[in-house]
């Protein structure tokens, strides 16, 4: 295999979803050249694919598209780009968005000329997030997406090497550095209170709350704020409430330097974001106040020692970025009290780091 093609739409959250998948091609095409086909990010809060698999040594080149790319003359450019490539695989990695969206790509990849493609989602479990059997949860995302890579060979998502973002010499220089400018020792609390997508939101008011019923007793403790530069505000909000060490880092640092100060945490806190994906795949437990526009257990992070807060209302699942219809009852149900019981219950577990393990290979 000369050259390998893999399309992945998405942010952060979506990035550390489908390491797995990249570690996996890579190590089946250990030679290939990988070219990765993805978006170019609507928003600046929302860093590119290649930010997070930077250092990861999964891909060799980058095209980037605007999402709904649609006009007729753009379509031909990309066409043109990626049948100059003559790419011998193609992998789709990207959303399941329906059949008819599933068609249309598998014929524009035909139409570049490249005479296989894998992982395009055409069954409908790979359209549709399945309920786990005897559970009350759905499948997990990360599972479902590399179920799409069998044609290419067995592996386990719970493979640890597959979630190794390889942090660099320098990205762990960069996050202790931070760390010393604000004066954090670690192990420390870190918490994510913002999010790009309003049904998410669990609200300024209620984790400044929880900041103030947690200080007395955890003052000690020094606190990290995290997210992107438009949620910088909220975090020095949230940092007055803090009597303890704290440093707002918001906007301070890219994603992978990010990862690297998370592996120095003692325990994460948030709600469903980039910043609670890279907690779960650098192995921080974290206590997540879950929102039900997404299925239950769909969006997860990396399996770990977790709390994950989440109700289940008549219309979970929604999808929706905003909630008019009904309040946001999913998380206004979910209590102060509730999320500061999971937290001290989490700290009370033990004040040492996680254990640093060093990454097993992958499996043959």
């Amino acid at each position: 295999m000369k050259r390998v093609l893999i399309h992945r739409l998405g942010s952060l959250g979506d990035s550390v979803i489908a390491l797995p998948c990249f570690h996996f091609l890579r190590h089946k095409f250990p030679e290939a050249q990988i070219t990765l086909l993805t978006n170019v990010p609507v928003t600046g809060a929302a860093p590119p694919l290649q930010a997070i698999l930077e250092h990861t040594g999964t891909f060799d080149e980058v095209l980037a598209y605007p999402v709904g790319l649609n006009r007729l003359p753009a379509l031909r450019t990309l066409r043109t780009q990626l049948a100059a490539r003559n790419f011998d695989l193609a992998v789709s990695l990207a959303d399941a968005r329906g059949l008819v969206r599933s068609v249309r790509d598998w014929l524009f990849f035909k139409a570049c000329g490249i005479p296989r493609i894998v992982g395009m989602p055409f069954r409908q479990d790979e359209l549709r997030c399945q309920p786990v059997r005897g559970t009350d949860a759905f499948e997990w995302e990360a599972e479902r997406l590399f179920r799409r890579l069998a044609p290419l060979g067995a592996a386990s998502v719970a493979d640890a090497a597959l979630w190794d973002l390889r942090l660099t010499p320098a990205e762990q220089a960069g996050a202790e550095r931070l760390l010393n400018q604000h004066a954090i020792a670690t192990p420390f609390l870190a918490l994510a209170a913002g999010t790009k997508v309003p049904a998410k939101d669990w609200g300024e008011a209620r984790w400044a709350e929880v900041v103030k019923q947690l200080a007395p007793a955890h003052a000690d403790l020094p606190l990290v704020l995290l997210g992107s530069h438009e949620e910088r505000a909220r975090n020095d909000r949230l940092a007055q409430m803090w009597p303890g060490p704290v440093a707002n880092l918001a906007g301070e640092c890219s994603p992978r330097v990010s990862a690297a100060v998370l592996t120095r945490a003692r325990l994460f806190a948030g709600v469903d974001s980039g910043p609670m994906h890279l907690a779960g795949c650098v192995g921080v437990p974290c206590v997540i106040v879950f929102s039900a526009r997404s299925l239950p257990g769909q969006w997860h992070p990396r399996p770990g020692p977790h709390t994950i807060l989440y109700r289940r209302p008549s219309c979970f699942g929604c999808a929706l970025d905003e909630c008019t219809a009904h309040g946001l009852k999913c998380l206004t149900s979910i209590s102060v009290e509730e999320v500061v019981a999971a937290l001290r219950a989490q700290l009370a577990q033990g004040s040492h780091l996680m254990a640093r393990r060093e990454t097993p290979a992958l499996s043959a």
